[in-house]
């Protein structure tokens, strides 16, 4: 019927999308490339066949034929590529009526397909004009990552708008530890910055500036941000499932870690294989947000029963829930600023004064990535055992 012509489309659409992101990063399936004349067949590397004749080379690759000869870098393009298929299904399940996402909540997370569409032509563009990876082009890393940080926010007042005060507690929480960070990362900064010590190295060539530190942070803390309204939104509503949304977050938020501890190190080749990892995890990410969206409608029934029992209590008392007069979004969203660009600043100064982001190992990266994923795994299960 219709809706499996719809549905046809649909994944037609996802496939031909599918094959424009794993040419662009690299995945390329078939190729052909002229070469001297000779009719030699030849047996290439991970069994690919190449096959010359009267002077053209076709070549048919057979991937993961020999997956020993798969490098970290093409696996992370193939992940990357991969990792799209499940978001669009996670897209389609969010959006669902039934599901009850905040509408803008579910433009903002399809606005992430606007940062994919900004990411491929720069990473072609920096590779045709610069020889070298988009991390370390800054000024199209950072505008292509920007697209990012606009997602976040306005996931972030979606979801911010269509829940009352007196959920908004926890959320102030998490700024204000924020803040408590940034301002002992700026007094260090200060005391370094400050004082008659020079730094003991010069910046890198391929150092992220400061707006793009920002862009990078800011995404990270709004993440962490929309994770705890969400959290809040199913302690509201009564519909438990939303928590698990909120689970199936942290797998993104580690990838966003991965991928600014890579950063930190000046995108050191040594630590090439956190690309791949953050590739693996972001397409888990959008595996397990997807299975979290398509079980949300099944809490609806939790859901209309504590809108009844609230309404009748009401009725009877007539008594109102007050309203906690939580802060605005626009408060919100100025912390959010201030605590990225404070740590952003010690980011692309403070280091410079530590040997650490120039002696990278994988063990010591590693460290940077996670260690906050066990705290903010902590923070969960504690949140879990309390409520």
């Amino acid at each position: 019927g219709l809706k499996g012509a719809t549905f046809s489309l649909e994944a037609l659409k996802v496939i031909w999308i599918g094959k424009v992101v794993m040419k662009a990063l690299g995945f390329v399936p078939g190729a052909s490339v002229h070469t001297g004349r000779t009719t030699r067949t030849a047996k290439g590397v991970g069994g690919s066949m190449i096959r010359r004749r009267n002077g053209r080379c076709s070549v048919v690759v057979k991937v993961f034929t020999n997956p020993w000869s798969v490098s970290s870098a093409e696996l992370g393009s193939q992940l990357f590529a991969l990792s799209l298929f499940p978001y669009l299904a996670f897209l389609r399940s969010i959006g669902r009526e039934e599901t009850d996402c905040p509408p803008l909540a579910v433009r903002g997370f399809q606005f992430l397909l606007v940062f994919v569409a900004a990411t491929i032509p720069a990473g072609i563009y920096a590779k045709v004009a610069y020889n070298d990876i988009l991390a370390n082009v800054d000024w199209l890393h950072g505008g292509a990552e920007s697209f990012l940080t606009i997602t976040n926010l306005i996931i972030l007042l979606g979801f911010k708008d269509n829940i009352d005060g007196s959920n908004k507690k926890e959320s102030r929480n998490l700024l204000a530890k924020s803040a408590l960070g940034a301002s002992l990362l700026a007094w260090a900064a200060l005391v370094f910055l400050g004082s008659p010590i020079t730094p003991a190295h010069a910046q890198p060539g391929n150092a992220l500036s400061v707006l793009t530190w920002i862009i990078h942070v800011s995404s990270l803390i709004e993440w962490l941000v929309v994770m705890d309204i969400i959290w809040d939104r199913a302690q509201l509503t009564g519909n438990e499932k939303w928590k698990g949304l909120t689970w199936g977050m942290i797998p993104l938020h580690t990838s966003g870690l991965l991928a600014c501890t890579f950063h930190l190190f000046y995108n050191a080749q040594v630590l090439d294989p956190l690309v791949t990892m953050q590739a693996a995890l972001t397409c888990i990410g959008n595996t397990t947000m997807w299975y979290a969206a398509r079980r949300i409608p099944d809490g609806r029934a939790n859901e209309e029963t504590r809108k009844a029992v609230s309404s009748r209590d009401n009725d009877e008392t007539g008594i109102r829930p007050i309203e906690n007069s939580g802060s605005s979004a626009t408060e919100d969203l100025i912390k959010v600023g201030v605590v990225s660009v404070v740590a952003s600043l010690f980011l692309h100064y403070g280091t410079l004064f530590f040997d650490f982001p120039f002696e990278p190992t994988l063990p010591l990266a590693m460290a940077f990535v996670f260690v906050p994923t066990a705290a903010n795994v902590s923070k969960w299960v504690l949140r879990s055992r309390s409520s």
